[in-house]
Parts: C-alpha cells; structure tokens; sequence
C-alpha cells in the first residue's frame, strides 16, 4: 500500500466459525469451496455500501483454532483519509458566523430636546420614528439525526438458496424485532425498529452489523 500517513489506515473484517470445524451457520461450506473468497467477497459488498468512496487496497486471510472450533477471518485495510473540502466548508462557517456576530445592533434614534419642541410645533401630525432593526440572516437548522441516516442495520447474511425461515430464532433479541429481504441472490436479516445512526448500540449486541437501505 502507497500511504503517506498511517493514521489514514482503516481496517474492515468478516469472520465465521466451523463448530466442531464441521457446521456453519453463515451458509459456508468448508470442502466445497474457498472460505477466503466467499469472506472477501461479503467484506467487498459490505464497503461498498457502507462506504462507497473508498476501496479496500489490501486483504489478509487468517484461520484461528478456538478448542474443537475453527474461526476463518478476512480483513480488509483501506485509505480513509478525510476529504479536503470538509476543512474548507466548515472554514466557511465559521468566518460566516463571525461576521453575522460582527453586524451592528439595532439602535433607537434618540432626538434632543429642543430640537423635539421646535419639530411638534412645526408639524403636531408628524411623528418620531425608531430606526428599523437590521435583519440577520437566518441560520439553517441542522437536521436531526434521524433525517440523516435512514438505512437499516443488517446484522445477518445468507445466501439465499441455503436460508431458511427458522435461522431467524438464532437472531431473537431483546434489542428490536427483526425481519428478512431478499437481494442479489443474497439474504438479510436486519433490525425493523432501531434506526441507522445507532448502528454503535447495535454492535454492542451484534459485533458484525453493518448499515444498508432496504434491497441493498
């Protein structure tokens, strides 16, 4: 990998477990197949929606016996290095806001007293005026958390000729009600009530979630 600065280095992982190093319940097969592919390939789809700017640059494979359990696992290292024109835009905001702290307040016009008698004694009908208040720029609202991200949390994926409706039981939880959609030969099991900005409180109960909009 070509990188100027580590910090930029982020890292994504897929994994599943062989009980017994016989039975999955992710729909792999161990003799029937490459584990390392079909976990790059669930790691590829998983940036490319979480994350569609970026592009994982390099894979590392890793097998790690756990008692009579085999854990196979892919990670995926890739550049996240904050765009530039965020630094500007916020920049931006903050000499707006300073010059709209800047404006001047609004004043009272405030007539002496002689000139006030000689003014009433001209004219009785006329009247003093305040001088108008400056209108300032109305600042725009930021939007709540829930009109910024509206995806749902995927916290299970199987391919759909090997999915069945009672591996959903694997997945009760007390943390929302859950249901399934079909895509792309693939099926999800996503989160139906808890929306996608607490994707961090998902995690805490399913390590693995990802985000995605519905037939994604």
């Amino acid at each position: 990998m070509n990188v100027k600065d580590a910090r930029f280095v982020d890292t994504i992982s897929e994994s599943t477990v062989f009980y017994f190093g016989l039975f999955n319940f992710d729909g792999y097969d161990r003799f029937g197949g490459n584990i390392f592919d079909d976990l790059r390939y669930r790691l590829s789809s998983r940036i490319s929606i979480e994350q569609p700017d970026k592009e994982i640059d390099y894979y590392e494979g890793n097998v790690d016996r756990k008692g009579v359990h085999l854990e196979y696992t892919v990670k995926g290292l890739f550049i996240n290095e904050p765009p530039l024109s965020k630094k500007k835009m916020d920049e931006g905001k903050a000499i707006a806001n300073a010059l709209v702290n800047e404006l001047p307040k609004p004043l009272k016009s405030k007539v002496p007293e002689g000139i006030s008698v000689i003014l009433e004694a001209k004219s009785s009908g006329q009247k003093t005026e305040e001088a108008k208040p400056i209108e300032l720029p109305k600042q725009p609202q930021p939007e709540s958390e829930e009109k910024l991200d509206d995806r749902l949390i995927i916290i299970a994926c199987f391919r759909e000729d090997y999915f069945e409706e009672n591996m959903l039981d694997l997945y009760r939880n007390d943390l929302s009600d859950i249901d399934h959609y079909k895509a792309n030969g693939w099926v999800r099991i996503y989160l139906t009530d808890f929306p996608g900005y607490r994707i961090w409180e998902a995690k805490e109960v399913f390590p693995d979630a990802w985000r995605a909009y519905y037939g994604e």
